[in-house]
């Protein structure tokens, strides 16, 4: 797993951080961190966007029906209070296609939290997006404008009530995700392992340490996936009874001390290979 050169005999040997596990940890914290914030630019800048372009269209659907339903096209249009109306209309059947398309561009500001008469319903008024809007008509016809081409009006893409909160969610997952990630590989890298060749002591990062002498047993059915168990005897001072798992993939070279120990720990054994990964038995279905 590991390359080492071993250092002068009776000097302690102090374990290091696996340089490949760190760049890969650092490969995919950073991968989560971009992905959380994408989702970070999504929910406040692209989504958002994309709602305003969308209201602005529903606003000009609202016009067009009002000037049908209710003649003439005027200051009756603009809504002083949108939250109110919002839930007149919410509570009650539209009586008429005006209310309809007023509670499908109310509900849409909704989304983009800009439900606010001075600043996106009310008529006249200066509107969020930074343009003036003068009087009812003025405003339909440059909304009109704006979205019909070649006679026909183009509906741009609409928000729905979850494309905002999923981005910030994929925000904290991404985010979060790559913290811990960042605060793991810290983590990792204050623990240290130390080897007395000569005595062939192994000290665990907590201070505890052990000899062959004191090795019950050396478990490997975990080794496939880097992890070691070492069932240490009952009459250990500290560790008596005890299974310590070692971690050979994130600290270089603890392999290659486990594998000296277990050797003198057990030098009748014969040498075989570490066991591989089992493979998946018929019940269990094809791999996937």
């Amino acid at each position: 797993m590991s390359e080492h050169t071993p250092a002068p005999a009776g000097e302690v040997q102090h374990s290091k951080v696996s340089r490949k596990w760190t760049l890969k940890m650092v490969a995919i914290a950073v991968f989560l961190a971009g992905f959380g914030l994408w989702g970070l630019y999504d929910a406040t800048v692209a989504y958002p966007r994309r709602g305003e372009r969308a209201s602005e269209y529903l606003e000009f659907q609202y016009l067009e029906n009002f000037k049908q339903a209710r003649p003439p096209l005027d200051h009756r249009a603009g809504i002083a209070d949108p939250a109110n109306e919002l839930q007149r209309l919410r509570g009650g059947a539209p009586s008429d296609l005006a209310d309809r398309a007023a509670k499908t561009w109310l509900e849409s500001l909704v989304l983009i939290g800009r439900l606010d008469g001075p600043t996106a319903t009310s008529i006249p008024r200066t509107d969020f997006r930074g343009s003036s809007v003068a009087d009812a008509e003025t405003r339909r016809r440059e909304l009109e404008q704006k979205f019909t081409t070649g006679g026909q009006a183009q509906a741009p893409s609409p928000l729905s009530k979850w494309d905002i909160p999923v981005q910030w969610i994929i925000t904290a997952a991404g985010l979060g995700l790559g913290l811990w990630m960042l605060l793991l590989i810290i983590r990792v890298r204050t623990k240290s392992f130390a080897f007395e060749p000569g005595s062939m002591r192994l000290t665990l990062p907590g201070g505890a340490s052990f000899t062959p002498a004191d090795i019950e047993d050396v478990d490997k059915r975990k080794w496939h996936k880097f992890y070691v168990t070492v069932k240490i005897k009952p009459g250990h001072g500290t560790l008596g009874g005890k299974d310590v798992e070692l971690d050979l993939l994130r600290y270089e070279p603890v392999e290659e001390w486990v594998l000296a120990m277990e050797r003198a720990a057990f030098p009748d054994r014969v040498e075989q290979p570490p066991p591989e990964e089992p493979a998946p038995s018929p019940a269990d279905g094809p791999a996937a």
